[in-house]
């Protein structure tokens, strides 16, 4: 039973996630980006610059591979949520929206006068925009995690970490704030069924850390 593990996360991104399909569906993406694009400053600039590298995934991995000092099943359950979370936003980049223009691309291809603020030193893409593989890792790895918290305050650190992750995206303008709801979704769905999958199996050794496991 998840009781209060990972509740307080996963009902505060049903939340962000109606809200923003709410805005989606409202408004044009162009709309929406440019109004959030306003929103900027030096400070922002290097912040998101560095946060956005925790939907990364080699930085993800790293991550994870920490767990493995902790308990095997945190390190499989956060393992396996950054596996499905992260193959399926690939797969669906790639084969059916490898033509969706990311945010740049797209001002340029319907020459959109609005001087975009772009951040120096990012390298900005111009294809594959839906969904935000990004923030499909960050929410299938943090949602992970968060599963095995009962402390709202962690639950709260976990959801602060996932959804600076996707408004890294949108600040970088790597992607329109429908992209990453979508990856949000894929976060959610695969950090969830990576647990559920998992939490099983009752083996001894999942509940021992890998020095435990080596000493016997």
């Amino acid at each position: 039973m998840m009781g209060k593990r990972g509740s307080w996360f996963i009902l505060s991104s049903i939340l962000v996630g109606v809200v923003s399909f709410i805005i989606c569906l409202r408004f044009e993406r162009e709309e929406i980006h440019m109004a959030m694009n306003s929103l900027h400053s030096q400070v922002l600039d290097h912040l998101f610059r560095w946060w956005t590298l925790l939907g990364d995934g080699w930085v993800i991995l790293a991550l994870i591979l920490i767990m493995l000092m902790i308990r095997m099943r945190i390190f499989l359950v956060m393992f396996a949520g950054y596996a499905i979370s992260g193959l399926s936003a690939q797969l669906l980049k790639r084969i059916f929206f490898s033509d969706f223009a990311r945010p740049v691309k797209y001002f340029e291809l319907h020459d959109i006068g609005y001087n975009l603020h772009l951040v120096a030193g990012v390298d900005v893409h111009s294809w594959s925009s839906f969904p935000s593989g990004h923030t499909a890792t960050a929410f299938g790895v943090f949602l992970s995690l968060s599963l095995f918290l009962r402390s709202v305050t962690g639950q709260m650190m976990a959801f602060i970490l996932a959804v600076g992750v996707g408004y890294s995206r949108i600040y970088l303008s790597q992607h329109f704030l429908m992209d990453v709801t979508g990856g949000m979704g894929l976060g959610l769905c695969g950090g969830y069924l990576g647990w559920w999958w998992l939490n099983r199996y009752n083996n001894d050794w999942l509940d021992r850390s890998l020095p435990q496991l080596i000493k016997g």
